[in-house]
């Protein structure tokens, strides 16, 4: 008895070691990440999409600093934020689980085996895509209502909350 209790405190803590963690800041690879892309006329897209157990929040803010970050590369010193979208995908999965595949409905009407019918199982998945079409300038700022970020502020700001590869030790 107390060794199985042993194994299955062991299986349980293995369990939490393995649990998924919020995308980190990489570029996009497969399914999470940062990508940007030249629109045209000094504007750009850059898009952050974030995996099941990435908040809003971090998507957001993951795409606020890649804009930054592409600003200083460029050389500029301030962005224009044109135009914003955060978009909310949700994928829902149903799945019936039967515990007894191999006895037939004869089994399971008989009053001595009891009913062993199927399980239905619902999940969902919610992942966030935040977009943002930024103008990178110096000097004076574009016409057009526009929200303006100095680069370097946003940086600083955000750095303390972005997670890379090599900061996450295995």
């Amino acid at each position: 008895m107390a060794r199985g209790v042993a194994i299955l405190l062991l299986t349980l803590l293995l369990a939490a070691c393995a649990a998924p963690r919020p995308s980190l800041y990489a570029p996009l690879a497969s399914r999470d990440g940062y990508a940007e892309e030249a629109l045209g006329k000094g504007l750009y897209r850059v898009k952050f999409q974030g995996n099941p157990v990435t908040s809003r929040e971090r998507a957001e803010d993951y795409a606020l600093y890649r804009a930054a970050e592409l600003t200083v590369e460029l050389g500029a010193e301030s962005f224009a934020v044109h135009d914003r979208l955060t978009e909310r995908f949700t994928q829902v999965t149903r799945e019936t689980y039967d515990p007894f595949p191999y006895h037939g409905p004869y089994w399971q009407r008989r009053h001595f085996a009891g009913f062993h019918g199927g399980h239905s199982f619902e999940s969902e998945r919610t992942t966030y895509l935040a977009e943002l079409t930024v103008e990178p300038f110096t000097g004076a700022a574009p016409a057009g209502g526009v929200q303006i970020f100095a680069a370097q502020a946003v940086m600083e700001r955000l750095t303390p909350r972005v997670e890379r590869p090599q900061d996450v030790e295995d």
